[in-house]
């Protein structure tokens, strides 16, 4: 049985965490500015002066509560990259795998998350976090590529994750509709795939070739 300061602890650590994923919420509502103390203690049930008992400041909490928050990306991150994926697509045809993750990961979703990555880098408190979440994304694209059949697919993640990101970013335009953001990224990724299979002498005597045909 647990005894009453160990109890305690937990409900004061449950609160911390109530605190960390209103603060979350709000961010996403309104940005930083809408991160006040009232406002989190209120979004997350609590007495008003919560906040001020567990965090110093208000930047004191924004900044606990990204961090918390990519730190878990990369925990989830990991944890896909530590399993045996079943990957149901191929590079011939991954255009309604990408879609099925765009309609489950909408652009709103999207935003959040490069709003919140770039809230974290700019903490220079938090960008060893950031980068740990970055690495942690090249892993799983390493993991993915070599499920696929790509040879080394290491040299390649760091590319293909670029990709994904300013994807993620052209998605907040509404430039091209979901669907043919799905053809873009899988037409991207197999140019990736094809450079990177046939090697940089491949590319260079192919670049040639087009200079030659050119003049």
């Amino acid at each position: 049985m647990a005894s009453r300061a160990q109890l305690s602890q937990q409900r004061s650590r449950l609160r911390r965490d109530e605190l960390l994923a209103a603060a979350i919420e709000l961010f996403a509502e309104g940005g930083s500015r809408a991160i006040t103390h009232r406002a989190v203690a209120a979004r997350a049930g609590l007495p008003s002066a919560t906040t001020t008992y567990y965090f110093e400041s208000i930047d004191d909490l924004i900044r606990e509560a990204l961090g918390a928050h990519i730190d878990q990306w990369s925990r989830d991150l990991e944890a896909l990259t530590a399993v045996d994926i079943e990957v149901d697509a191929s590079l011939d045809d991954a255009s309604g795998f990408i879609s099925r993750i765009f309609a489950v990961r909408g652009p709103e979703v999207a935003a959040l998350e490069l709003a919140i990555f770039l809230a974290a880098a700019r903490v220079p408190e938090l960008r060893d976090n950031a980068a740990r979440s970055m690495q942690a994304l090249e892993d799983l694209a390493t993991h993915v590529l070599a499920r696929v059949g790509v040879h080394e697919p290491g040299a390649l993640a760091a590319s293909i994750v670029t990709l994904i990101i300013g994807t993620a970013l052209r998605r907040q335009s509404g430039l091209y509709a979901e669907d043919v953001e799905a053809r873009l990224l899988v037409s991207a990724i197999r140019a990736l795939v094809a450079a990177h299979a046939i090697g940089p002498e491949g590319v260079d005597r192919t670049l040639a070739e087009l200079r030659e045909a050119q003049q």
